[in-house]
């Protein structure tokens, strides 16, 4: 099922980081401030902490304990608590050649995996700001193939069978054995969904056909939110 588009996803993520920057430095310096839903307890400032502290941290080998992923990036937040926007600009600017020749040197999903949780992390901020979010380009198509060989894995392991999805033009079948379900989505409703910033009732009312009933609860391999992140988007 895994699929390697003709992109390269560090290139991506230097676009992307450069635009996520570019949208931080228009705002107020009050808005900074503001609350992200999708990362209860972390402001946009913050969000902005943890992007630049993975690459920080990936680049020097720093994983934490193994044990607990939330101290590991509540470690990279607190840290730079108290840097301002240009200081973590240029923090990150400082590591990102590395970091960015890393995700090509290491491969197509892993490269997907980093370009995805920046790409959601953006759009959680913009969420955050009142924007729209909703995008469906080279970006995020690629990220999509991470979140889709995760549901692959989880799939598998659970034992439930395929599950069949549509996005675009494209139609791929996820896991082993009979199809059991199958679901019509944009790139973008459907990277949100796998990337855990939809509840359990906005998965439901997606366009989907067959037996859904032991498929809805697997879609994320991360925590649903409980209440709905106001997304004006569910495709």
């Amino acid at each position: 099922m895994a699929i390697e588009r003709y992109l390269e996803p560090g290139v991506l993520y230097e676009l992307e980081r450069v635009g996520f920057l570019s949208l931080l430095r228009l705002l107020p310096a009050e808005r900074l401030t503001i609350e992200v839903v999708a990362t209860p307890g972390w402001t946009v400032h913050d969000v902005l902490a943890h992007v630049v502290g993975i690459a920080a941290d990936l680049n020097a080998q720093r994983f934490g304990d193994g044990e607990d992923f939330d101290a590991w990036t509540d470690e990279q937040v607190v840290s730079r608590r108290d840097a301002s926007l240009e200081e973590l600009a240029e923090e990150w600017g400082r590591e990102a050649p590395v970091f960015e020749s890393g995700l090509k040197l290491f491969g197509y999903q892993f490269g997907a995996h980093y370009l995805g949780d920046l790409l959601q992390h953006v759009a959680d901020v913009r969420v955050a700001l009142g924007q729209v979010a909703d995008r469906d380009d080279d970006a995020v198509a690629v990220a999509l193939d991470f979140y889709l060989e995760s549901f692959v894995q989880t799939l598998t392991e659970a034992g439930v069978g395929a599950v069949g999805v549509d996005v675009g033009d494209e139609r791929r079948v996820l896991g082993q054995g009979d199809v059991i379900a199958s679901v019509r989505s944009s790139r973008y409703g459907l990277f949100r969904a796998l990337g855990g910033r939809r509840t359990l009732d906005e998965i439901a009312g997606m366009d989907w056909s067959g037996d859904t009933d032991v498929v809805l609860g697997l879609v994320s391999s991360y925590p649903v939110p409980v209440v709905s992140l106001g997304e004006t988007t569910n495709r």
